[in-house]
């Protein structure tokens, strides 16, 4: 179970997480509006919390493969293919629009 802090660690990461969401969405909707700089950073906070707040709860190997994906967003290239304002009907660029689709449900849904 979660404890006090944990549970106040947690209200951060929802909060993180959803501000996340609505800045990627926001860098779809608009296009060459999209900060690669500014993603990184927010991912990094959102992984941070997430691994504040799962650590005790998860083995050192959970957290290994956690740190795996992070860094993987922590580099950027894979944004950088997603945000391809230039080719958005092909690579990576063309699955944006079905991932901003789904994050504006969990939105609505407020489940984020």
């Amino acid at each position: 179970a979660f404890n006090d802090a944990e549970m106040i660690l947690f209200s951060e990461f929802k909060a993180k997480y959803r501000t996340t969401a609505l800045t990627f969405i926001s860098f779809y909707e608009v296009n060459y509006t999209y900060d690669r700089e500014l993603l990184v950073d927010y991912f990094g906070c959102v992984f941070d919390l997430l691994r504040n707040l799962i650590k005790r709860h998860i083995s050192p190997k959970s957290l290994d493969r956690l740190d795996v994906v992070q860094d993987i967003m922590k580099d950027g290239s894979l944004l950088d293919a997603l945000f391809d304002y230039d080719n958005m009907e092909t690579g990576l660029s063309r699955h944006l629009g079905v991932i901003c689709c789904k994050l504006k449900n969990l939105i609505d849904d407020e489940k984020i």
